[in-house]
């Protein structure tokens, strides 16, 4: 998130209510078998034995895909975006997270202003019917973004 200012001293830590989702694979796996797999390239990965900045191993790898900022008030169209190269893949998904146990999600991350229209995080039924045959979460987390200088009352 941003801060502006505005009128002087009012920060907003987003300039306009905005929208990220992106599609994830986490556990314990190798995700170079993911990619050679589904024949896709990540746009990120993290293996196990990658260390942090503090210098500890990460737990858990990722195999990250399909982030989309194209928001126009529905979320649906994003999200559909983002699996959409997934979508005649669902079958290899489904095999990768019984083989290897991991979690994968359908990550939606809507980041709102107070005072613009919120936007519709109703997922379509393609979406949901992707998400229940790969066995994907789909998780959203909404952030709304207020003036630094809001008073309630």
């Amino acid at each position: 998130m941003e801060e502006q200012q505005h009128s002087g001293h009012v920060f907003y830590h987003t300039p306009r209510t905005s929208c990220l989702t992106y599609f994830e694979i986490r556990g314990k796996f190798d995700p170079d078998h993911v990619t050679e797999l589904l024949r896709m390239a990540p746009e990120r990965i993290q293996r196990m034995e990658d260390k942090r900045p503090d210098g500890t191993p990460y737990e858990e790898a990722v195999w990250r895909y399909g982030s989309c900022i194209d928001y126009d008030g529905k979320a649906s169209g994003q999200m559909l975006q983002t699996i959409a190269a997934l979508i005649p893949k669902a079958d290899l998904l489904r095999r990768i997270r019984l083989m290897n146990r991991v979690s994968m999600t359908l990550q939606v991350v809507p980041m709102v202003r107070y005072d613009e229209k919120p936007p519709q995080l109703a997922p379509s039924m393609q979406v949901m019917r992707f998400c229940l045959e790969t066995g994907t979460d789909l998780n959203i987390d909404l952030y709304v973004s207020c003036p630094d200088d809001f008073t309630h009352g």
